[in-house]
């Protein structure tokens, strides 16, 4: 059996998936089908960052066709709903869920970057973290892959002074030492799904599931189910006005998660935050859900 594997033809993308195709070439053959025209990844009319699946489309209608038999996402960019016939097969052991700072000019941080400075993302969770923390610095957009916006920090003429990007994907990169400073989760919340790489296949396809299943972490998929819970509860999405994670909480006589959910409005004018623990992750995501929705987060999203 030759499994082939779609992935988007993104640097980091291939990067990433790299060491998943060695793990998975010593069980038999495996091909590689990079995907060059996701939606959110096109050089030129490339696709909005307000809806749901811009960066899976492509990958998941070859995966329903037959094209591919399993598909590798950052869990965060994948559809918040699983596409019919197709499931959420297994998930890689979670990284580094923070964002990190990288500066033109080494050892700054998000405290000591000059008033004025101008921090480039797309993000609306980083632009309003960025908004409340440090009201005096300039947020510009900037999009496409992170090495692209690395070059672009680093530009003789860039107009940019710092990136606010994913942790994960620097490592990724293998460009750990270009981190000036990783930023807590209290400053900026990550994003729901981070950090998590995700393997989709076809749900009656039950020959892939099993080649794959060695891969499978079974504590990620613990945190990563309960926090697309949420997503779905509150409408969520990669780009959308929300934040938030599971987290595991392992004691010496029991085991229990943390949900922290997020929503606010882009300015920073409002925002509500909240955490519920339980010791079963889907009843405190169900919790965390519906005390954000009892706050007002659908009409702080209708704001944004």
């Amino acid at each position: 059996m030759t499994l082939r594997v779609g992935a988007r033809a993104s640097k980091m993308s291939l990067m990433q998936t790299a060491p998943v195709l060695s793990a998975l070439s010593a069980a038999g053959p495996t091909i590689l089908r990079p995907f060059t025209e996701a939606g959110g990844d096109r050089p030129v009319d490339r696709a909005a960052l307000e809806a749901d699946g811009v960066f899976s489309e492509e990958i998941e209608s070859a995966l329903l066709t037959g094209e591919i038999d399993v598909a590798v996402h950052c869990l965060k960019d994948a559809p918040t709903i699983d596409t019919p016939g197709l499931t959420m097969s297994a998930y890689l052991r979670r990284d580094d869920i923070r964002d990190c700072l990288v500066t033109r000019d080494p050892g700054l941080t998000l405290a000591t970057l000059p008033a004025g400075a101008k921090v480039a993302t797309a993000s609306l969770r980083r632009t309003t973290a960025l908004h409340i923390h440090r009201p005096d610095i300039k947020v510009v957009p900037i999009r496409g892959p992170v090495d692209e916006r690395l070059r672009a920090l680093h530009e003789p003429d860039s107009r940019i002074d710092a990136l606010v990007v994913a942790t994960c994907s620097m490592k990724r990169l293998g460009l750990p030492h270009l981190i000036t400073e990783r930023i807590s989760p209290e400053v900026i919340c990550p994003p729901l799904g981070a950090a998590i790489i995700a393997f989709q296949t076809r749900e009656d396809d039950k020959a892939t599931s099993e080649a794959i299943s060695f891969l499978h972490d079974p504590a990620t998929a613990t945190e990563a189910e309960a926090e697309r819970l949420v997503l779905r509860r509150l409408g969520g999405f990669c780009n959308a006005p929300l934040a938030g994670y599971c987290r595991t909480n392992r004691g010496p006589d029991a085991t229990t998660y943390t949900v922290r959910a997020r929503s606010f409005t882009v300015d920073g004018g409002s925002s509500v935050d909240v955490r519920r623990t339980s010791s079963d992750a889907r009843k405190a995501a169900l919790a965390a859900s519906h005390e954000l929705t009892r706050l007002g987060a659908q009409a702080m999203a209708a704001k944004s």
